[in-house]
């Protein structure tokens, strides 16, 4: 007997030890989060390439030899400032054979204008016959289609020599030239002498399928905004995968077909390049907001899938965690996920200690793990 009540002491002990604890006294730690509200923006994306607003070949248009070349390649050029000098010499002397030849055309014009005077009024008077009449007006009718001739030669003399001085059309940067001081220039074959770009600002094309235009054409409308002087809609670009969308312009043309062949519109954007970063020729990334809404969202790390469901974990009333099926909207830029429905603003979402967490397990609520 006295063997049996020991026994039963000592199973008794063993049952209130603090080491046999209880399977619900044993709770798995979890972090907890609610759902919190942020703003999520809905884009269209695609890729594009920058190119120049204004880019153009500096043609010679007169011939001769390339005296002086007042740049270096690479260079940044103001508008209106020489470039390229061709040997202006022989245009000059054409000119001052123009400025003559115009001299005496007018003299000559001076005096059959006299002479007509002259024989209108003889032959009013019956002095001399009408045909010799009509013979100075025919002079003077002559002499000044001669005048306007030599003044059309001198305008033509005086714009050869002009062409002489290549000038930039605008602000932009010299590419490679190609004649060197000396060669000689035959504008019959309108030689390039360099490419001048302007790299600031810089448009960026890229296409839409019809129906993202649509989406386009639909969010403005619901924001009442018309394309337009006062209306930019932002365009976003991103240079690489890793990149952000670190610059950003503003849409300024859509094209006014569908190309039948690839099915898309092309759409372009007007990109500031004060920095001159960006290039003719670079690929990017783009975005469009088309409308920004306010949601709920969680860590993307608190939603578990399988075989296209999607789930979370709340923890419930005495700390028991439940299994709510959720639908996802879009990604946040902080790695967060939308919710759409499945959950509240005021539910516990476990966000860490998910793995082997099981429906109607207690948990214990802790701030890390």
């Amino acid at each position: 007997m006295n063997r049996l009540i020991a026994a039963l002491g000592i199973f008794s002990s063993l049952t209130l030890s603090p080491w046999s604890a209880s399977a619900d006294e044993v709770r798995r730690k979890v972090v907890i989060e609610t759902p919190k509200p942020a703003d999520i923006t809905r884009y269209l994306q695609s890729t594009g390439s920058f190119s120049a607003v204004n880019a153009v070949d500096l043609v010679a248009r007169v011939s001769g030899t390339l005296e002086e070349v007042r740049f270096r390649d690479g260079d940044f050029v103001r508008k209106g400032e020489t470039v390229f000098v061709i040997e202006p010499e022989p245009y000059r002397i054409s000119l001052l054979t123009a400025e003559a030849d115009l001299k005496q055309q007018q003299a000559n014009l001076e005096q059959a204008l006299a002479n007509a005077a002259r024989q209108e009024t003889l032959s009013a008077r019956q002095v001399v016959s009408e045909s010799t009449r009509e013979s100075a007006d025919t002079q003077k009718r002559v002499a000044e289609a001669q005048v306007t001739a030599a003044e059309a030669k001198l305008r033509s003399a005086a714009l050869n020599l002009s062409y002489t001085e290549v000038k930039a059309p605008f602000d932009g940067i010299l590419g490679a030239r190609t004649a060197d001081p000396g060669a000689y220039i035959n504008a019959a074959s309108a030689p390039k002498l360099a490419v001048l770009i302007q790299p600031d600002p810089l448009h960026l094309s890229f296409s839409a399928t019809e129906q993202e235009v649509i989406l386009i054409r639909k969010a403005l409308s619901g924001r009442k905004i018309t394309p337009g002087e006062g209306n930019p809609i932002r365009v976003e670009a991103a240079l690489s995968e890793a990149g952000g969308y670190s610059y950003a312009g503003a849409l300024d043309y859509i094209a006014p077909e569908i190309d039948r062949d690839t099915g898309t519109l092309t759409l372009r954007a007007l990109f500031p390049n004060p920095d001159r970063f960006l290039s003719s020729g670079m690929f990017a990334r783009v975005r469009i907001p088309l409308d920004t809404r306010r949601v709920v969202t969680v860590p993307e790390r608190a939603i578990t899938s399988l075989q296209g469901t999607h789930s979370v974990f709340v923890v419930a009333d005495q700390g028991v965690v439940q299994q709510r099926k959720v639908a996802l909207g879009d990604k946040t830029p902080d790695g967060r996920r939308e919710i759409l429905s499945g959950i509240g603003e005021a539910d516990r979402v476990v966000t860490l200690g998910l793995a082997g967490l099981r429906p109607g397990q207690a948990v214990e609520i802790v701030d890390q793990i």
